[in-house]
């Protein structure tokens, strides 16, 4: 099987943006970036093999929303959907651990309008 087609979206480059600038108040905006680099490119590598090795993202799944699937690591979650038929991987968000997830919905929402 081919290695699926990886795609991030323009709400998931914002919250890169956002833990960028958030975790650049307490350390050095370049170590911040590298850190968020470290962190794409071993979800990359990790679902490039196996897209469907994280498991479904248990706060989304109470809302009946089933397809999207949560990568952890280093404090930050990476939410994504993967697309069996078109073996495509759409990368939505990017948290911290820490945030609520509807409450960053919502917020983005408002900002992003």
């Amino acid at each position: 099987m081919a290695q699926p087609e990886i795609l991030y979206t323009e709400t998931c480059y914002n919250t890169i943006d956002d833990r960028i600038n958030y975790f650049s108040q307490w350390n050095d905006e370049n170590a911040v970036i590298e850190r968020m680099e470290v962190l794409i490119n071993r979800f990359e590598n990790n679902v490039s093999d196996n897209p469907e090795i994280y498991s479904r993202c248990r706060e989304l799944s109470e809302f009946g929303i089933t397809d999207i699937r949560q990568f952890s690591a280093d404090g930050f979650r990476v939410l994504y959907e993967y697309n069996e038929t078109l073996n495509k991987i759409t990368v939505l968000l990017l948290l911290s651990d820490k945030q609520d997830l509807q409450k960053t919905l919502v917020d983005y929402c408002l900002i992003y309008k």
